[in-house]
């Protein structure tokens, strides 16, 4: 059960040299590679995205753009173990830029497994309030449509594809997003793994959005249970998405740590605090440093709470 952090705007901000240095310096293990940060989703809004992306080139390509950055990922003794997908998936006044982020996302797939990263997280598409075009079935469709096309490609793989439990807003309200419903996200990721006649689909749960949505964390997580392959791990104060550091926010982390023991997880714990470390980097950079440690050291309270007997 490695401790991992993402990259998020640590590295983006200071560099991969001092980045990566910092994050193995804390004490983790592993990264979640933010692969997101691959495109602009503003390029998706105003249709003026194609040619901009780095997965649309050939593996080969793609592995000489990020040769750099692995070598000093590694060079830190650093594990790849997720990555986060570029998103949103698509626009909803654009459908066709489903197809597109569907290839990407394939790309990605194939990057994955080249570099030994076993999980992506992939968002999906969530119905909002304010949506005027589509309505809860023809969302569920477009999800469908767009994680049975990348079966193929996992078949071909060794890596997992984590849907993520989201969080919609409507004027100043927080309602479900995509898997937010763990009977319904089960029985999807169920039937997404039973079409590929393997288990290559997952959940990736993040504590932040179920927070935001009220969730009692126990019965969240043993409604999942076995199909939780990765985390998203922050807090935040029950109605914005803050992204702190846990122990900052409300999130229950006893009902957590015992969720997820009675789950029987064997996952990493990957912490997506990254508006805590921007947070502190805006304040001072030096203080980057003790709260990366202090994140990881949460983690290995985590761990001994979830390990216990």
């Amino acid at each position: 059960m490695k401790i991992s952090v993402q990259t998020g705007d640590i590295v983006d901000r200071l560099g991969a040299e001092k980045g990566y240095a910092l994050i193995k310096k804390a004490g983790f293990d592993a990264i979640d590679w933010n692969l997101d940060h691959a495109w602009n989703s503003s390029d998706l809004r105003k249709g003026t995205y194609k040619g901009k992306c780095i997965f649309e080139k050939s593996l080969p390509e793609v592995t000489e753009h990020y040769s750099d950055e692995i070598a000093i990922i590694r060079a830190n003794g650093l594990e790849i173990t997720q990555a986060h997908a570029p998103f949103p998936c698509m626009i909803k006044e654009k459908p066709e830029t489903l197809d597109y982020a569907a290839e990407v996302y394939k790309r990605n797939i194939e990057f994955c497994d080249s570099v030994g990263c076993k999980n992506l997280v992939i968002h999906g598409f969530s119905y909002s309030l304010s949506d005027s075009i589509n309505t809860p079935e023809t969302v569920y469709q477009y999800n469908r449509k767009l994680y049975t096309s990348l079966i193929p490609v996992l078949l071909k793989s060794n890596v997992t594809v984590c849907l993520e439990n989201l969080f919609s807003g409507h004027n100043g309200v927080n309602y479900q997003g995509h898997c937010s419903n763990a009977a319904e996200g089960a029985a999807f990721i169920d039937g997404l793994n039973e079409e590929a006649g393997k288990e290559v689909f997952g959940l990736c749960l993040d504590t932040g959005h179920a927070n935001l949505l009220r969730h009692d964390l126990r019965l969240f997580i043993s409604t999942y249970g076995k199909r939780i392959k990765a985390l998203h791990i922050h807090d935040n104060n029950g109605s914005s998405d803050n992204h702190r550091a846990p122990l900052t926010g409300t999130v229950d982390w006893n009902h957590f740590c015992l969720a997820l023991k009675d789950a029987g997880y064997k996952g990493d714990l990957s912490f997506e605090t990254f508006a805590q470390t921007n947070a502190v980097l805006d304040y001072d950079e030096d203080m980057l440093l003790p709260w990366l440690k202090l994140i990881y050291a949460t983690g290995v309270s985590f761990r001994k709470k979830i390990r216990s007997k």
